[in-house]
Formats: structure tokens, sequence, C-alpha cells
């Protein structure tokens, strides 16, 4: 039983990464059965059925994903949902204010884009979320070359993005200098303002996970900013403190997407040298997690084999990431090891560097550690 739901885990996580689909109907009702509450696999279980001509049942399973992603604060993914739901079934009035009041309403992160929605009226939201476009694209795909038309604006549902910028190190000069910036859920890109400019782009952007987008053309917002004066100037401080900000400070970005100052959970299989058959296992919580490595902070109730544990630099381990929906594991060796204190009690920090990381797990490890802190 055990090995039946570690697979329909291991199945769910790469349909959210986008690297497998699965074309039967029966067999994504059974894997949900088992994952009753993944508002990601709803979503992509509603794209199945309006595939195979299922109207109703799509509307349906897009209707539990809004739901479920709105009770996990994801606010732009709610939002696609929803919206796939109602090209399908056209909602009454009264029932598309309670879904926005409701969004009003959450605990959903602070962001910019956050914002930008409070500061819409009712018909305004409405019409700037009517103009969006869900795109999904997998892991490792270009999205935006240099020399491409700006033509769109991107918001960010899910997963992650690196853009790549080259920017002249002092004003005048030719040779320029290459940095990246990752960029993740609620972020936004496209340069295509102000709207009477024509302008290439000045980047390049590529997928460091499978990734959810809203898509809305230059035209269409043009349309409803004509419309909706008020919307035009909500934008433009959407510009202002999303866009501007990332590129002004091109360390935020890496900061954001590439390392993760935050406690989380994990669990740890540590094998000393010489044995590959029983791990010692542990428990412990993330310090400072990279694409490269992280730092566990060990639970102090093993205080009493912390000698042993200061013994184990060089010894491999394979380090657990668990939550309610899905666990990814990653191996690495220990490199080393500290005396520290943790929440007023005193433990051991253990230096662990990752290995083997393709670029595609280090971009799973990402989204991870973002779903995780959001959770």
């Amino acid at each position: 039983m055990k090995e039946q739901i570690d697979k329909h885990h291991s199945i769910a996580r790469h349909i959210i990464e986008g690297t497998i689909t699965i074309d039967d109907v029966a067999e994504f009702e059974r894997m949900l059965q088992v994952i009753p509450d993944n508002p990601a696999l709803h979503a992509a279980f509603g794209d199945l059925l309006l595939k195979k001509g299922q109207k109703k049942r799509a509307a349906a399973s897009y209707d539990r994903a809004a739901t479920l992603y709105r009770e996990s604060d994801l606010m732009l993914s709610a939002i696609l949902a929803k919206i796939m739901e109602w090209r399908i079934a056209k909602p009454n009035h009264q029932g598309a204010r309670e879904f926005f009041t409701a969004l009003r309403e959450g605990n959903f992160p602070a962001s910019p884009l956050k914002t930008f929605f409070k500061n819409l009226a009712y018909a305004e939201l409405v019409a700037f979320t009517n103009r969006m476009a869900r795109v999904s694209i997998p892991t490792n795909k270009v999205i935006k070359k240099i020399g491409d038309v700006e033509d769109a604006l991107f918001i960010i549902a899910s997963g992650a993005v690196r853009e790549t910028i080259y920017k002249p190190q002092r004003e005048g000069q030719k040779e320029r200098q290459k940095y990246s910036i990752y960029l993740t859920v609620n972020d936004i890109f496209g340069d295509i303002y102000p709207f009477e400019q024509q302008k290439l782009s000045q980047s390049y952007i590529e997928t460091v996970s499978g990734i959810e987008l809203a898509r809305l053309s230059k035209n269409r917002l043009i349309e409803v900013c004509n419309k909706y004066p008020n919307v035009a100037r909500s934008l433009v401080v959407l510009f202002k403190t999303s866009l501007k900000s990332a590129r002004e400070d091109p360390d935020r970005g890496i900061r954001r997407a590439n390392r993760h100052p935050l406690p989380i959970k994990m669990d740890l299989e540590v094998f000393p040298e010489g044995s590959k058959d029983t791990p010692l296992v542990l428990k412990g919580y993330s310090r400072d997690m990279s694409v490269g490595g992280v730092c566990v902070v060990v639970d102090a109730k093993y205080t009493n084999i912390t000698r042993l544990l200061q013994s184990l630099t060089n010894a491999e381990v394979q380090v657990c990431f668990p939550t309610e929906s899905m666990t990814l594991n990653v191996l690495g060796n220990i490199v080393w090891n500290r005396k520290v204190s943790f929440e007023g009690e005193n433990t051991l920090a253990l230096g662990v560097q990752f290995k083997d990381m393709t670029p595609r797990m280090s971009g799973m490890l990402v989204v991870f550690a973002d779903m995780i802190y959001n959770s």
C-alpha cells in the first residue's frame, strides 16, 4: 500500500512540474483518491477532462482547484482556475462577486500584485482578469529571447523563471555584465510600458521549473486601460514596485528565489562511513537553504549524541522535505558542523552540500521551498 501511495506522489510531482502527463481519466481519478487536496492536480484534471470533451466535469474540477488554491493563499492560481471554469460555464453576477469578495478578504501574502488587485473596483477587476490567458510551460523552456518583441505582460502564478540580463558595468561602457534574476510567484515580467513605445526584449527568460502564468497581451491591456483609467494608474504602480525594483537590485531576485532563510521541517538519513544499510535517522530544521546546500539545525532532543554527530563530516546524507501532499528527497554530504542555540536550546547545526543537482532538480527545490514557506 505504501509503495502505491509513494508511486502516486511521485507521479503527482512530475505532473505539477510538467514533465509527464496522464491521458487516462480513470487513472487520474485513482490518483486524486490518494491525493485529494492538491489544487494543481485538480486543475490538471480539469485540463484533461476539457480535452476529452467532458466540459461539465472539467468546470467542477476547476472550481475545486480554485477553492483549494484560495485556501492555500495562492491568489493568482485561484483566479486562473476560476477563469477556466467560467469560460466553460458562465457565472451569474452574484457568484462572480462572491468569489472576488472572498479573494479580497483572503489572507494572501503581501505583494505588489495583491496591492494592485485590492486597488481595483469590482468591474475593473473583472475586466482585467477576464483578459488573462492561462499558460503552462514545463521546465527548461525559453519564454523570451533578447530581441523578441515585447507584446505581453506575464504574471507568475506558480513556479520560477530565470531572467538573464546584460547591463553595462558603468555608464558609457561597451562591455556588459551578465547577471541573473530569479522571479517567482506573483512576480511580473514583460517590458510593455509605456504602451505607445514598441520595445524589444533586453533579457533572456527561461523556466527553472514547471510554471503557470497569466498572460495579458499588450493590445488587450490597452483596451481595458482605455475603458478604466484606474487600471492604467494601478498598472504603473505595479510596474514601478515589482519590475523596476527587481532589475535595479539584481541580488534581490537571486536572494529571493535562490536562498531561503526560513525554518523548514526536514528529516535526515545519515550514512556514516562504511554503512549503506543502517542510516542514522534525525529530524531538524533548515536555517538557510539554497540550490547548492542547506544548513540543518538538528532537533535538540538529539543532544545526547552530539559527539557522534560531530564525527560525521563527509558522511553521505539524504535530506527529506515532507509536506502533507508530497515529499522531495535530495542527496548530499555533510561538510561541516558547529554548536548553535536554536529556540533557546543548545544543539548542533550541520552543513549539507547537495550533489548531482540537475537544473531541473534545482528548479524543483526552489519552488518546493516557496510552496512550503507559503503553506
